[in-house]
């Protein structure tokens, strides 16, 4: 009997170690699994702040520079109405054409850069959605290790009574001493 005591405590020990390494499993996964999101997250979020900052400095310049151009342009107006000079006039309309053009140009460049952030690489719903995959096949993992601790518990718990119980009744009964003692279950208040 001591065997099976210092056996079954030995397992219940095993059985702990295998509870203590599943909660160690499922603790690193999840910082390393959160670790990972927040580092996606916070990449999403700071390459999104740098894009829209750049975009909303480039606009105002944009605008600034086309509010200077109206006004040279009312100039230019105004000098070529009082000296009918269409050459001049000609080349400040070509000067602000080839303008205008730079800003369109500077203004495609902060659409593409605008595109980027709105069509990233992974958006703030796949990373969510990443996070959770990668849970989810941790969980997988954490799933069999506690099956393991299920499995272990379950070998522990013999629910059979002991076979010497049943051979030593048996005995009893072939020796013939079965109607010389009462057997639980059959005392005498339920022969009355």
């Amino acid at each position: 009997m001591a065997k099976t005591v210092k056996a079954t405590k030995a397992a219940i020990k095993e059985a702990n170690t295998l509870v203590e390494s599943l909660r160690e499993l499922v603790w690193t996964d999840l910082k390393s699994q959160y670790a990972s999101f927040e580092e996606m997250l916070g990449e999403r979020i700071h390459c999104a702040d740098e894009a829209i900052l750049d975009a909303a400095k480039g606009k105002s310049a944009i605008v600034a520079g086309i509010s200077v151009m109206r006004k040279d342009l009312d100039k230019a107006q105004r000098r070529f109405s009082r000296s009918n000079d269409v050459a001049e006039f000609r080349k400040f309309l070509v000067e602000l054409a080839e303008t205008i053009h730079r800003l369109r140009v500077a203004n495609n460049a902060i659409v593409e850069s605008l595109h980027t952030v709105l069509n990233p690489h992974l958006s703030a719903i796949e990373i969510v959605e990443k996070f959770a995959s990668d849970l989810q096949r941790s969980a997988g993992t954490w799933e069999r290790n506690g099956r393991q601790i299920d499995e272990s518990i379950h070998e522990l718990c013999d629910d059979n009574e002991p076979a010497e119980l049943s051979d030593l009744e048996h005995y009893l009964t072939k020796q013939g001493y079965g109607s010389l003692i009462e057997l639980p279950g059959h005392s005498s208040s339920e022969e009355d």
